[in-house]
């Protein structure tokens, strides 16, 4: 097959899933694609089978380009907004302008790939429409200098600003993400003509694109190259922060990384605690990141409120019981370790240990009749 697969993979017909659809896998396997069904057993297991896994197929027709996917081979990673493994970058796509750049909007999407354990690099499309080079110096002084992302600066209409994509992509899987209406597909079909992508326009009245994309798939970049593969996906579905604790936020935030060991608590969120390191330097991270930061941990906090709650409901929490005649009653719901045994329950041990006890005494105790039990020694 023409994608690399892992050392470990056995010597059975394997493939990269490269597109699913509709409820069908499409699993590229020796240069041949596949439409594929899935194993039952894997779903009864509670298994994901996600685009860009590895994985090994049975139940193979060469004839009609149908086989069975058996298991999935080991992942590298995974991500799950959209959901994706074995991906080695992401690609965030924001234009300049038509819609306009918003900093705490792409500090989200740089976040939340940074929460997945990837490194993001940064597209920043339509730069043609930039009204001064200052407007490009002030992202590339927040994103690079501070924060040491790769920052690219494009336009479809100059084919020679793509050349530093084109190098970035080669022989990698990489994730597009960003908005709608910020180019993704218009950067593909510039990259690859063959590709043509259906390309959406942005809506006067609300200042967003719309929608072009309605799946994942991977699309192969170059011809020649069959190893570059880019995930052209719906985006990334939700961008709020209602997953994860706030010291998981805080840690995927790399401008705090020269200041955190130096804050008086190991734990300090950098809001108001005494001796915080970071506070005290922002001067050196920039306004709209601290800002942003701000607002993520709101809602990472409202998260964990929520945990609580749920951990404390779990614990005790309320049922409704029904009495025959009467109105129903709220009664408190303990947790089996907490809940007294019911009558039934203590009359049926009390039974069990006279059993277990009139045994012992026709056993000789370790359950052998008493005439089969070995005499005493001498």
């Amino acid at each position: 097959m023409s994608d690399s697969l892992p050392p470990n993979a056995e010597s059975v017909l394997t493939g990269r899933l490269r597109k699913y659809h509709s409820n069908f896998y499409y699993v590229e396997a020796g240069g041949v694609l596949y439409e594929c069904a899935i194993r039952g057993l894997i779903k009864k297991e509670g298994g994901d089978v996600l685009v860009g896994d590895f994985v090994a197929l049975d139940s193979v027709n060469p004839t009609t380009k149908t086989a069975r996917i058996q298991r999935v081979l080991e992942r590298k990673n995974a991500i799950s907004r959209p959901k994706l493994a074995n991906v080695d970058q992401v690609l965030v796509v924001y234009s300049l302008m038509e819609p306009l750049f918003d900093p705490h909007q792409m500090d989200r999407y740089l976040t939340h790939i940074e929460l997945a354990g990837l490194t993001p690099a940064l597209c920043i499309s339509k730069a043609d429409l930039a009204a001064t080079d200052a407007d490009l110096a002030q992202i590339r002084a927040v994103y690079t200098e501070k924060l040491g992302y790769q920052v690219f600066f494009t336009t479809v209409k100059n084919a020679e600003s793509l050349d530093a994509i084109r190098a970035l992509a080669q022989g990698k899987i990489t994730v597009l993400a960003g908005p709608s209406g910020s180019g993704k597909s218009s950067l593909l079909n510039a990259l690859n003509a063959d590709l043509q992508l259906r390309v959406g326009e942005v809506s006067e009245k609300i200042a967003r694109g719309q929608h072009t994309t309605r799946h994942v798939e991977l699309l192969s970049l170059f011809e020649d190259s069959p190893d570059t593969l880019i995930a052209d996906t719906p985006g990334f579905s939700n961008l709020k922060f209602n997953y994860v604790l706030p010291v998981q936020l805080e840690a995927a935030f790399r401008d705090f990384a020269p200041y955190r060991a130096q804050c008086g608590f190991s734990d300090c969120l950098h809001v108001d605690e005494e001796g915080c390191a970071v506070r005290q330097n922002l001067e050196h991270i920039a306004e709209t990141r601290y800002r942003s930061y701000l607002d993520l941990l709101a809602e990472a906090r409202l998260y964990k409120d929520e945990v609580n709650s749920t951990s404390q409901k779990q614990e005790f929490g309320y049922k409704q019981l029904d009495r025959k005649g009467n109105d129903s009653v709220r009664i408190l719901r303990l947790k089996e370790k907490n809940r007294d045994a019911s009558r039934r329950t203590q009359k049926q041990q009390v039974s069990l240990l006279h059993a277990e006890a009139d045994e012992s005494e026709e056993t000789g105790g370790n359950g052998l009749p008493v005439e089969d039990y070995p005499p005493e020694s001498v």
